[in-house]
């Protein structure tokens, strides 16, 4: 095989596992923008799953021990709290995504809160301490909405999550085909192999 087969070959390899993970992941966008809900269950299920199976697997390594380094071994403690935490959020698919969303909405208002602090510290000092203050007040209910709209939130940030990962999966297989053809076109040209 010439030195231009194998460029040609390559390429055209590589282009093809691009439009192949392009697909995936449009289907993955497709999923998320159009079942949300159903997305972040699975997600809860799947980590509640994964949180059993270390849970169980620490148990096992516990067992597995000599009697000895069982004294002082918490692979048994651990497997078990693993397990019921893998458990609760494997029931409650939807708990994780309400911790989660929780905590970010959390800090949001931490940090607008910190904001409207110096917005309030600066009223004698500076004339733009308005703007902080709104801006403050602004990003401080956002992060209202975030506790108390968990899920909705979450849903919301995966259905744009999923329509960017759409357009951006059609354009790379767009991309992928367009250049397979020019590759093709490349394959027709003379090359010159080195050494010729």
């Amino acid at each position: 095989m010439s030195i231009k087969e194998k460029l040609v070959t390559n390429a055209k390899r590589s282009e093809k596992s691009i439009i192949a993970s392009s697909i995936l992941t449009l289907v993955v966008g497709v999923m998320l923008a159009i079942y949300p809900g159903n997305t972040l269950s699975l997600i809860g299920k799947v980590i509640g799953v994964a949180l059993m199976i270390i849970g169980v697997s620490q148990v096992v390594i516990f067992f597995k021990n000599e009697k000895e380094d069982r004294v002082a071994n918490t692979s048994f403690a651990l497997g078990i709290i693993l397990f019921a935490i893998g458990l609760y959020v494997f029931i409650n698919d939807k708990s994780l995504t309400n911790v989660f969303t929780t905590i970010i909405g959390l800090l949001i208002c931490i940090k607008s809160i910190y904001k409207i602090q110096l917005a309030i510290s600066l009223k004698n000092y500076s004339s733009t301490w308005k703007y902080n203050l709104v801006s403050g007040l602004i990003v401080l209910s956002m992060g209202l909405i975030i506790i108390f709209y968990p899920i909705e939130t979450a849903s919301t940030i995966l259905r744009v999550i999923g329509v960017i990962l759409i357009v951006s999966s059609v354009y790379e297989i767009i991309e992928s085909l367009v250049v397979i053809k020019k590759i093709d076109d490349f394959k027709d040209l003379p090359f010159k192999e080195k050494g010729e």
